[in-house]
């Protein structure tokens, strides 16, 4: 395209040079300024042929050092350019490393806590059972068994909510679908809020870390909009076609006045961190009065 534009320009002043020459022949140009000039010798007119000659090569001259400079300007933007690429590339691989090893930890964590603690407020409850079922015991005795027995429920319940929080199980044992499903579900039971779930067209290939940051963003979208939005209803919408992931949740709450204020105290940041982990992106847009509309796209390239 480019050598093609500048054959065009070469061919369009090579025309108006061959035009220019072949009226200056016919009229005999260099005669007719020769007789002109004789009644301005004072001024030495004919010599300015000659001077604006030199003045074009100057011109020349000057216009290739500053195309030259000009190319060299844009190799060095390239290069810089590619420089910036790299680094975003080498940026989205250390926030997927940071993402993977947390996921990794609390993994590890869950599995422990689990172990631990489940068998342990297992333990408990099994004694407390014993002892209320033997008649020896005495009343004091029997109300404090009793509280142990609510102290080692409320702990089982603690743990089960942790377990949760730190590794969904339903990802492990239903898949991403039926997990959003749960998670929509679950939240739409807690916060008395009607929450449509779609799911549709989903791969199922598709990579742990995308099914764990895809569920970290709804649930971190779901806790916002519980805490901050007011509203009444929600929808989460998840789907694939050929560009990749698609994930929209929408709001109808009370929305955001500026939604480039993107602050960690509302969770935004921490999901624009997971899409950029994934080369993916992250649109917000919102109107006071009109909810928010999050729209995700994570491409083919990452799943």
């Amino acid at each position: 395209m480019k050598f093609t534009q500048i054959h065009k320009d070469l061919l369009l002043v090579l025309s108006m040079v061959v035009a220019f020459g072949g009226l200056a022949s016919w009229g005999e140009l260099s005669e007719r300024v020769a007789l002109f000039s004789r009644h301005y010798e004072a001024l030495q007119l004919d010599e300015w042929p000659l001077i604006l000659l030199v003045m074009s090569l100057g011109l020349l001259w000057f216009a290739w050092r500053r195309t030259q400079e000009a190319q060299q300007q844009i190799q060095e933007r390239t290069h810089s350019e590619n420089k910036v690429q790299e680094l975003l590339k080498h940026n989205s691989d250390l926030l997927q490393r940071l993402f993977t090893a947390q996921e990794d930890e609390r993994l590890a964590l869950a599995r422990e806590l689990h172990d631990e603690m489940g068998q342990t407020s297992t333990a408990i409850r099994t004694e407390v059972a014993l002892l209320q079922r033997d008649s020896s015991v005495v009343h004091e005795a029997l109300q404090a068994v009793r509280r142990i027995d609510q102290s080692a429920k409320h702990l089982s319940q603690m743990t089960r909510q942790m377990l949760q929080r730190l590794r969904p199980p339903a990802l492990d044992s239903m898949g991403v679908e039926e997990a959003l499903r749960a998670l929509c579900n679950d939240w739409q039971n807690s916060s008395q809020i009607p929450c449509a779930c779609r799911v549709s067209q989903v791969p199922h290939g598709l990579n742990d870390y995308a099914c764990v940051t895809v569920y970290r963003i709804v649930q971190e979208a779901l806790t916002n909009i519980a805490r901050h939005a007011q509203a009444k209803h929600v929808q989460v919408e998840l789907m694939q076609d050929q560009q990749g992931l698609h994930l929209t949740i929408e709001d109808d709450g009370q929305g955001m006045a500026d939604t480039q204020a993107v602050h960690a105290g509302f969770g935004l940041l921490g999901m624009q961190e997971r899409v950029a982990s994934l080369d993916g992106k992250l649109t917000i847009s919102s109107q006071p009065g009109l909810g928010v509309h999050l729209s995700i796209l994570i491409p083919k390239v990452s799943l």
